[in-house]
């Protein structure tokens, strides 16, 4: 299923004029039942969800398609980010680059892309459809490369 997702994502972040010899070879991460603090600075694709917490999307270029739902507050920070809280958050963020950053608990999430991941908890990820890995205790920062 998470594959699937993956290959929407890609495909999505492609936009409606690319075709299939033209698809980039972003690397991707997989978030699954994560409880802790999670970075994702990308330009790419992304989708989830967020059993409890908040999650804020700040754009750092071009125009980023957002959609957040299930949300039960949502404010402008100073800096022009948006943050949304509450319990049962569902997102999509693609399109352009972007800054997304979830705190809270039951993380669950994919993006696929170029940039950096920071995390801290506990929970599981996975690079590139590869073996399960816990999330570090401290900060840490993943690059996903752009390998076309």
């Amino acid at each position: 299923m998470i594959r699937r997702i993956a290959l929407v994502l890609a495909a999505a972040a492609l936009g409606a004029g690319g075709t299939a010899s033209a698809a980039p070879l972003d690397t991707g991460i997989e978030l699954i039942r994560g409880s802790g603090r999670a970075v994702l600075t990308l330009q790419g694709a992304m989708l989830g969800s967020l059993d409890r917490g908040r999650i804020t999307v700040a754009v750092r270029r071009g125009e980023p398609e957002v959609l957040v739902q299930g949300y039960e507050w949502v404010r402008n920070a100073r800096n022009g980010s948006v943050v949304y809280g509450g319990h049962d958050i569902r997102f999509r963020v693609f399109r352009g680059a972007w800054r997304v950053t979830l705190l809270g608990s039951g993380i669950d999430a994919s993006a696929v892309g170029a940039g950096t991941i920071g995390l801290r908890g506990s929970g599981r990820y996975s690079l590139d459809g590869g073996a399960y890995l816990p999330w570090p205790s401290e900060y840490r920062v993943i690059v996903l490369a752009d390998n076309r």
